[in-house]
């Protein structure tokens, strides 16, 4: 009876992981987009994509895929270099990860309106200042709740470091209103 129980268990320990790898993305999820120039890009609207840095070479690819703007949230960073030789128009928030400020959300929400489509929003990594103005994005023009926005940003898959308690709790107690009243 013991060893019957052993084998239950370890079937169960080796099978209970899988089921969350097998489970469904819920489909208003953003979607992965399969490509080896990119690790973390996903197609969040027909308008909006989502990644991690873009090199040289992937900014001729994501040309060639037809984005037309790009958002850039990092600090000291610019795209210059990367997109040089391309047509891509170039937006860039030097945005904090640890300090998120409705200031730079707004104004950030305002390129994603106002630039060519499709856009491509990135940070370092693609997952914290790309992921909180990926909510807010949901949130503003989607229509989400925050905690369905919350839900994609903490379990997506798009690598959230979970050092910037500040971003979860950003969200949690943003103005909604407030930022649609300046947009």
């Amino acid at each position: 009876m013991r060893s019957l129980f052993l084998i239950y268990s370890l079937v169960f320990f080796i099978l209970a992981p899988s089921q969350k790898i097998f489970s469904q993305r819920p489909e208003k999820w953003a979607k992965k987009i399969q490509c080896e120039y990119l690790d973390n890009w996903y197609k969040i609207s027909e308008d909006v994509h989502r990644s991690e840095q873009p090199s040289k070479n992937t900014f001729k690819k994501l040309e060639e895929a037809g984005i037309k703007s790009v958002l850039n949230f990092r600090l000291y960073h610019t795209d210059n270099d990367e997109a040089k030789n391309t047509k891509i128009d170039l937006y860039h928030i030097r945005m904090d990860a640890s300090k998120i400020k409705d200031d730079e959300v707004i104004e950030a929400l305002k390129i994603m309106k106002k630039a060519k489509k499709p856009i491509l929003i990135h940070c370092k990594h693609g997952a914290d200042r790309t992921g909180v103005m990926s909510a807010m994005y949901r949130i503003i023009e989607q229509g989400w709740t925050k905690q369905e926005a919350l839900d994609e940003l903490l379990n997506g898959g798009y690598g959230f470091h979970t050092v910037f308690k500040n971003i979860p709790e950003y969200i949690k107690n943003v103005d909604i209103e407030k930022i649609k009243s300046k947009l």
